[in-house]
């Protein structure tokens, strides 16, 4: 049930011990964790970052490590539910986000076999590449990069595909070792002056704005002028304003991954993002092996408020194992021995948490990125730091993503 990212990366290396007091406090070191403390370092004020288990060791290191536009969903959906302006706004931080984080990695040298070579939304059905040609059409109105690929030509993008209506090819999109990167970016975090804690599990948080004290499971005390909540659905009870469990709900992912391919075979997927049925099912490779996800929704419940990631469901396993059989002949009679799943949380409308919590003066939040965190983090890092150390982010986008649009219902 452990990742093969989490089998892969290196372990973080400690950073100095947990000080007594600190600037602001962060709990979970995730891609959103480590974020933020990155930003806030360079920015001059004291950061630590509090884990529970290791560094990655939850949503952010059990995905599948795909770095995408547009919420997952196809880009005229979005503009549907959110209106020209907002979607237009959304597509640019996602964009931006990745453009950071590349430039992040490259300048510091962080090796996480980062692909640039895009992503693929593939169309199951004619219904779907119908969608799909709208997507395009609406992404060439706004002269967003995209190439629309039919089904007669998907033999030279994916000559492992079969079954498959056409996709939808968006050269901004990426893959990346999610652990090593976000270790990496901890350690970078480190460097400029933040502290990083494993296995630090925090069990409450008293006091108020400017006067926090953090009670570790093990004892010690940390004193924070400030509190930043990055663990999503996996600690909602530490938030004192109730927002958090009232609005966030967890999902559980699942992935698995094939065995060795020959080389032939392996060679007939690009190393590149690639989803079908409306970014419900998704898969890449990683060094000749298939990494596949998704089915949730094929099961009852839809693997909705669940919590556990040290179990799998057997009947969304069948599911995937189906789905590579009809789309994938090539691997029919593959094995796949390693599965794991991984808790992400969602909100209604779609969209992450950034900024401060209402009803709990001097206490934040960024998370429940509704299986896009990767997409996300980075540059909410950066923003939800602007907003501590300035006061406010000049980011357009940030109002969209501001918790106290959650206390209107």
């Amino acid at each position: 049930m452990t990742s093969l990212w989490l089998d892969e990366a290196a372990p973080f290396a400690a950073s100095r011990p947990l000080p007594a007091r600190t600037d602001v406090a962060i709990v979970g070191g995730g891609i959103a964790g480590v974020s933020v403390a990155l930003h806030l370092a360079r920015a001059g004020l004291h950061a630590a970052v509090l884990e529970r288990g290791t560094i990655g060791c939850r949503a952010t290191g059990r995905n599948d490590g795909q770095l995408l536009l547009g919420l997952g969903e196809h880009y005229h959906r979005v503009h549907g539910q959110f209106g020209a302006e907002r979607a237009r706004l959304l597509w640019d931080f996602l964009r931006e986000n990745h453009e950071a984080l590349r430039a992040e990695l490259a300048g510091r040298g962080i090796a996480c076999d980062l692909q640039t070579r895009g992503g693929l939304r593939l169309a199951e059905t004619e219904h779907e590449w119908t969608e799909l040609r709208e997507a395009a059409a609406l992404l060439a109105s706004e002269g967003k990069p995209h190439e629309l690929v039919p089904a007669g030509a998907l033999g030279r993008r994916l000559p492992a595909a079969a079954g498959f209506h056409g996709a939808l090819f968006l050269p901004g999109e990426a893959i990346v070792e999610p652990v090593a990167m976000v270790r990496g970016l901890a350690a970078t975090a480190v460097r400029s002056g933040a502290v990083v804690a494993e296995h630090a599990e925090v069990a409450a948080i008293d006091g108020e704005a400017g006067e926090f004290t953090l009670r570790l499971a093990d004892g010690r005390r940390l004193a924070a002028a400030l509190v930043v909540h990055c663990t999503s659905a996996l600690a909602r009870e530490l938030d004192g304003s109730g927002l958090l469990a009232r609005t966030v709900f967890p999902f559980r992912g699942q992935v698995l991954a094939s065995a060795p391919l020959p080389d032939a075979v392996a060679a007939k997927f690009p190393p590149c993002a690639m989803s079908s049925n409306f970014c419900y099912e998704y898969f890449r490779v990683h060094r000749g092996r298939l990494l596949i996800g998704g089915k949730r929704w094929s099961v009852p419940g839809e693997e909705v408020g669940i919590l556990d990631d040290g179990a799998q469901n057997p009947q969304v396993t069948q599911n995937l194992l189906a789905y590579v059989r009809e789309h994938f002949p090539d691997l029919r009679g593959t094995a796949f021995p390693r599965v794991w799943t991984g808790i992400m949380a969602g909100t209604p409308d779609g969209l992450p948490l950034l900024g401060a919590l209402p009803g709990r003066a001097g206490t934040y939040v960024l998370g429940a990125f509704n299986g896009y965190g990767l997409s996300f983090a980075f540059l909410g890092g950066r923003c939800l730091a602007e907003m501590l150390v300035e006061g406010r982010s000049t980011h357009p986008a940030v109002a969209l993503f501001a918790p106290r649009r959650c206390t209107a219902e």
